[in-house]
């Protein structure tokens, strides 16, 4: 039998499932994030582990990701492996769906 070879793995999202979105009735933000980009600096969280971000759910987070991105993220759900939530679209000037594996994230921090 013909066998296609696997394609390069995903975002794990604990256990290979996307993540979950926002219960009905939730959603982006109904604002802008702010209007400053944050600079790095000491005192940033590192992200570790995602219990350290439990405390910037449904919060402005800025968040600089290990291959040199960086943006604004309202995050909505943080697991064990993962976070989701919604990443501003500067260019196109709104919030979009949005989840990554957690080791992905380098730094963060919550307005």
């Amino acid at each position: 039998d013909v066998r296609t070879p696997p394609g390069p793995p995903g975002p794990s999202y604990g256990g290979g499932q996307p993540p979950p979105r926002p219960p009905h009735g939730g959603g982006p933000p109904h604002i802008a994030p702010p209007l400053f980009t944050p600079q790095l600096h000491e005192g940033m969280y590192k992200a570790m582990d995602t219990g350290s971000m439990k405390g910037c759910l449904y919060k402005h987070t800025y968040i600089w990701l290990k291959n040199g991105r960086s943006f604004w993220f309202y995050p909505t759900y943080v697991g064990y492996n993962s976070v989701a939530g919604y990443r501003w679209r500067r260019s196109q000037q709104r919030w979009a769906y949005y989840g990554t594996d957690a080791h992905e994230i380098q730094y963060f921090h919550c307005y």
